[in-house]
């Protein structure tokens, strides 16, 4: 009989081992899945689109002068003088709150776009601005015609 209950007991005593074990396994997957939803929370979040930096401005402006050449519109408003198309272009073309200042230099560094402004923006917003990106692009020529014009393309938070 003392045997029957020796076994008895020491099945039961299994048994609750088990069933602790599961507890601990549990309460480890949980700290588990709750330390890599932490990492993920402030790892992976998505930067704000209204803060900007000076290095995301000037792959936004880049990007930007880049695709308008690639669709053949920038070399003819540089070349043929539209600067109200250009300004509009750009305009259109740039995310909210970002403002621009266009210059655009012949190869002896003379503005060519002078007395036109080229600027989307009050003047007191480049001023005041903690971040100006400045965006440098060539323009080898237009058609046949081979006559450099350097574009200087700052930006800015609104």
């Amino acid at each position: 009989m003392e045997d029957l209950i020796a076994k008895s007991i020491r099945a039961k005593n299994r048994r609750s081992v088990k069933g602790q074990m599961r507890v601990v396994e549990s309460i480890m997957a949980i700290l588990i899945v709750i330390s890599a939803v932490t990492f993920l929370y402030y790892f992976a979040s998505a930067p704000s689109s209204q803060a900007r930096d000076a290095s995301e401005l000037e792959k936004i402006g880049h990007n930007i002068l880049h695709d308008i050449d690639e669709q053949g519109l920038l070399a003819r408003y540089v070349y043929r003088s539209e600067w109200g198309n250009m300004t509009s272009a750009l305009a259109v073309s740039l995310p909210i709150n970002v403002y621009f200042s266009l210059s655009v230099y012949d190869m002896n560094n003379n503005p060519v776009n002078y007395p036109f402004l080229m600027q989307y923006g009050d003047e007191q917003v480049f001023s005041s601005s903690a971040a100006v990106a400045s965006v440098t692009y060539i323009v080898p020529g237009y058609q046949t015609n081979y006559n450099p014009r350097i574009l200087v393309l700052k930006l800015v938070n609104g």
